[in-house]
């Protein structure tokens, strides 16, 4: 790997990583007696997350125009399709899993990305400026939207979440839609826009994450104490 490289898999990863770490600790130890989640399943999920962005990243170079039509459709099916599988239907962690599959999204899409963008630019400030801005807001975005899905797999709901979730992702794509050829070199219109899109997802993941997250956390917590344990079957006396 060149300086390139490095730089782009710094500026990918650390956002996503950044919000991992700030925005799961108060579910985890120590400030949770009990975590909500599994660790390995969670940084497990993070690392098909990249394999799928990877994929998802070549996919795009290849059929550039399409992506640009269907891709954020594609993306959110793709999230829809893993956490609906049996092994994370109505389960209470199920949205945990699924910020760590959005996580991982992001950090694949946005290294390649930027990749691709300091390769053409160099290592100018404005450039790298942009390159943190871009991938700040796609890890928000790919988190936010991941997390929405795996609430609504986890109460047993997914379409309406999932539905949320593309709307969101589409308002993305159409802001920043101006500045698609260059972030940088990119008008008046373009900027403003990426500075909306910016703010945009900026207040969704506000209201994921302390919204939407906390209110989910409590009806489940509800959930488990309303289920009154069985009591447990007398055993017969042994005859002596």
């Amino acid at each position: 790997m060149d300086l390139t490289s490095y730089a782009a898999a710094a500026i990918g990863f650390a956002p996503p990583l950044a919000f991992m770490l700030w925005t799961l600790q108060r579910y985890t130890y120590p400030k949770a007696e009990r975590p909500y989640f599994s660790d390995p399943r969670l940084f497990g999920m993070f690392a098909v997350g990249i394999v799928i962005g990877a994929v998802l990243y070549l996919v795009s170079i290849l059929f550039s125009f399409e992506y640009a039509i269907v891709g954020f459709l594609l993306e959110e099916s793709i999230k829809l399709m893993i956490m609906n599988m049996p092994r994370f239907q109505r389960r209470a962690d199920t949205p945990f899993y699924a910020f760590g599959l959005g996580a991982g999204m992001a950090s694949a899409l946005a290294y390649g990305v930027v990749n691709r963008a300091l390769a053409q630019t160099g290592f100018e400030a404005l450039a790298i400026v942009v390159m943190v801005a871009y991938s700040i807001m796609l890890a928000m975005l790919q988190i936010s939207t991941g997390t929405t899905i795996g609430m609504g797999v986890a109460r047993g709901t997914p379409w309406p979440f999932f539905g949320q979730a593309v709307v969101v992702h589409l308002a993305f794509v159409l802001m920043l839609a101006p500045s698609a050829s260059s972030f940088v070199d990119s008008g008046t219109l373009a900027t403003l826009l990426f500075i909306v899109a910016f703010i945009f997802v900026a207040v969704y993941y506000h209201y994921v994450h302390n919204k939407m997250m906390p209110l989910y956390v409590k009806e489940a917590l509800s959930r488990l104490t309303d289920v009154k344990p069985k009591k447990a079957k007398k055993v017969p006396k042994s005859k002596d």
